[in-house]
């Protein structure tokens, strides 16, 4: 067979279909919907529950189980495993597995495609994975040419190199995003297992680059540490455009008091001795040398205390001289019959982490040389154990991200003493009690993590100029604006000012950052066949500085405008470009819209999203409201569903005579109001402050904003109550209020409970928990 020239074949495909002409046999497609919104293919070579591997392994079963939580249809895909599937999956959160060996068996492949497998199967095993993935990815693509597909891959042995290489080429469409996040590529684990000479050079540095140039030019891609991003960036990665998104987690449950246990591990549980773990994969990365040599250093007096449990995974050593031995033997022959020791291997990961719940005290011993971003410190920092720690970037980034502290000690990585020291210490302490972190702060982090991600894979969808199915019905595609408002909001402006809007009064925007509301208006106006007149009938207010409290970095980042402002900047000029292709129908209002005020006649559209203190809210009613046109005016208040700004509650229950919300399609964050009749002047003049409203009317004023608010958003109507206390000081109702809400609602509504915690504790040195 004529080999085949694999690089000319992917550039050819761009002048085909974008389907690659593969697709899944019958067999599959029998078990598969016609049709799906949203999918996500996760690529790796562990999954736990599959495999008995924490680690990756952890981290893609937990993404898999917050992505099918969300509503996606998760797929996985096993790269390196000869086991078949079938795409059968026993794992609840995942509809279908496959393995990469399976590819023939499948999929419906061409002549070509299956030229170049051949080709590459004997030799070019890392390609030969990266074609079968590629080959699955253009089969769901094929399938569900309609949906949002979100493709994920570790950058470890660049299993997406070929992926990448064919979204970037055009091979996969707009509704494919591709991501890849930093886990353990080769240069990083030759330097951890000081390992600086390669018995197959060639094989190494071809890995390397795959896993750099897929990392480089994927859609999205993610790093866990800050350690490893370092680290990468010595080796000469670009990594300007990564976003740092440390994984979500499970939270450990409390293991049942009837929960059996087989005898062996039940008789480690009655041992009378103090239990010394070595938690994590029994190998030279992970310590094991450093740990069994700081054992060996211990006085007698100290080992007669101690049970030594080794919990990992038994692999094959790689240290120069000890080739042919696995690491149960390597223990063994250094421990010999000297110490109490025994060795576990063949436990999945929730068994092991079970198993040291179960101990009354336990001390555990994390001893990597180095590490990314290691499940095994967001694991064990849940339990009360104590705790010795390699003091290296992983671990602290890790421990810090959940706010473990108490019975932590740090040891120098690598070094034995040091690490004989902490030991020492842990044992003298036994039995020590330990604080862990409370539960609920817990599903906070978690939910936090997972709320990022989600923004991070839209915006990547957004940016694909791939929109959701909206009420617009809008043959072509509309791509997302950057900015503060969500697609639906935009969306929803868009149609207003192209369907709705009379031209009678003007359009009037308090707060429009970089222009994505301002925008929106323009382009329904632009395409509004009623209104003629149409010369700067927008009119934007904002002061255009830029704030860090205003979390304006946090919404550029991944974008052209990351680290380009400092606080205090004016960012006018960039928001003047951004709307220059309608800048006729524009009228720019720079500065304080307080010192500025209206009066260039009626207001038909009253967009807000400025009502960020009391004073702009009074000002706000006094100088813009006098113009509202009754029965006509639309007043859209963009925070309403926002935790902060709990005034805005209060005073749209108090004007609920005069601004009447109207049915409309969900818009987020954002609550519209008809205008029916004049607020008396006496109302519009009069200043208010939260001393105007009595408990009693408080009460109503968010009931009300319950029953106007869909369901999806009542959870921040409920934060938006808590952080009313948190304003008026009465910390005591804050926590009552905050704590009946945890204990109500699912953790995954917890997110403006989150930020609300947040802002009382760095504000006001309150915990809502205690």
């Amino acid at each position: 067979m004529k080999p085949v020239d694999i690089e000319k074949f992917l550039s050819e495909q761009t002048n085909r279909t974008n389907s690659f002409e593969v697709s899944f046999k019958q067999t599959i497609k029998d078990k598969i919907p016609p049709a799906v919104a949203q999918i996500a293919l996760l690529v790796t070579t562990e999954y736990e529950g599959i495999f008995r591997n924490g680690g990756i392994g952890t981290y893609y079963r937990t993404l898999s189980e917050r992505l099918a939580a969300a509503d996606f249809y998760v797929v996985v895909l096993l790269c390196q495993s000869q086991k078949k599937f079938g795409g059968e999956s026993i794992i609840p959160a995942v509809k279908h597995i496959f393995s990469s060996s399976e590819c023939i068996d499948v999929l419906e492949l061409q002549p070509t495609n299956l030229a170049i497998l051949s080709q590459l199967q004997d030799g070019e095993w890392v390609d030969y994975e990266n074609y079968c993935a590629l080959f699955f990815v253009t089969a769901i693509a094929a399938t569900f040419p309609n949906a949002y597909i979100y493709i994920e891959f570790p950058e470890m042995l660049g299993l997406g190199y070929r992926t990448v290489q064919a979204k970037r080429s055009r091979v996969l469409g707009e509704n494919c995003v591709v991501a890849v996040t930093l886990h353990s590529g080769q240069e990083w684990l030759q330097e951890a297992h000081a390992r600086y000479t390669h018995s197959h050079p060639r094989w190494f540095w071809q890995t390397s680059h795959y896993e750099q140039y897929s990392f480089e030019q994927a859609d999205k891609a993610f790093f866990l540490s800050h350690f490893l991003k370092e680290k990468v960036e010595k080796y000469g990665w670009k990594t300007s455009h990564a976003l740092h998104l440390p994984y979500c987690f499970s939270v450990i449950e409390q293991p049942s008091k009837t929960m059996t246990l087989r005898n062996d591990l039940q008789l480690l549980l009655d041992q009378d001795k103090i239990p010394l773990v070595f938690f994590g994969r029994l190998e030279e990365r992970k310590g094991l040398f450093t740990f069994l040599e700081a054992v060996e250093l211990l006085e007698s007096n100290v080992v007669e205390k101690i049970h030594i449990i080794f919990l990992g995974k038994n692999v094959e050593l790689q240290a120069e001289g000890l080739q042919g031995l696995d690491s149960q033997q390597y223990i063994k022959q250094k421990l010999g019959s000297n110490y109490c020791y025994t060795i576990v291997t063949d436990l999945f990961s929730q068994e092991a982490i079970q198993l040291v719940s179960l101990w009354r005290f336990a001390i555990v011993c994390l001893t990597s040389s180095q590490e990314n971003f290691p499940h095994t410190a967001l694991e064990m920092g849940q339990l009360p154990v104590s705790l010795i720690v390699s003091d290296t970037g992983g671990f602290r980034e890790t421990l810090n991200l959940i706010g473990r502290t108490s019975g932590v000690r740090w040891f120098i990585p690598e070094d034995v003493r040091s690490l004989e020291q902490a030991m020492i210490q842990s044992i003298s302490a036994y039995p020590e009690k330990v604080g862990v972190p409370m539960r609920e702060f817990l599903h906070f982090v978690n939910q936090r993590l997972l709320n990022q991600r989600f923004e991070y894979m839209d915006r990547a969808f957004c940016q694909a100029a791939i929109s959701p199915a909206s009420h617009l019905d809008k043959s072509e595609p509309r791509r997302w604006i950057l900015g503060m408002t969500s697609n639906e909001e935009q969306l929803f402006l868009e149609n207003y000012a192209q369907n709705e809007y009379s031209g009678r009064g003007e359009i009037v925007e308090l707060g429009c950052w970089f222009g994505s509301s301002t925008i929106s208006f323009a382009m329904g106006l632009e395409a509004n066949s009623y209104v003629t007149n149409k010369s700067q009938r927008i009119h934007a207010y904002d002061i255009f500085l830029w704030s860090s409290l205003a979390n304006m970095p946090q919404n550029v980042i991944g974008t052209s405008l990351e680290g380009k402002y400092k606080d205090g900047d004016s960012f006018l000029e960039e928001y003047l470009e951004r709307i220059n292709p309608w800048s006729h129908l524009i009228h720019v209002h720079p500065g304080d819209l307080a010192e500025i005020g209206w009066q260039q006649g009626e207001i038909e559209c009253l967009f807000i999203d400025a009502m960020k203190s009391w004073k702009l809210t009074n000002s706000i009613i006094k100088n813009f409201f006098p113009y509202l046109i009754p029965e006509v005016s639309l007043v859209i208040q963009q925070d309403f569903a926002h935790y902060y700004t709990s005034w805005i509650h209060l005073m749209m229950y108090r004007l609920r005579e005069y601004l009447v919300p109207i049915e409309h399609p969900f818009i987020y964050s954002s609550r519209a109001f008809c205008y029916v009749k004049p607020i008396p002047n006496e109302v519009l003049q009069n200043s208010y402050s939260f001393n105007s409203f009595s408990e009693t009317e408080v009460a109503a004023v968010f009931d009300y904003s319950l029953e106007i608010t869909p369901k999806k958003m009542q959870p921040n109507i409920l934060a938006a109550k808590v952080m009313y206390f948190i304003h008026i000081r009465d910390f005591e109702k804050a926590k009552l209020e905050f704590k009946a809400l945890t204990a109500k609602l699912d953790s995954c509504e917890w997110l403006e409970l989150a930020d609300v915690q947040k802002i009382a504790k760095m504000y006001h040195a309150i915990d809502l928990l205690s």
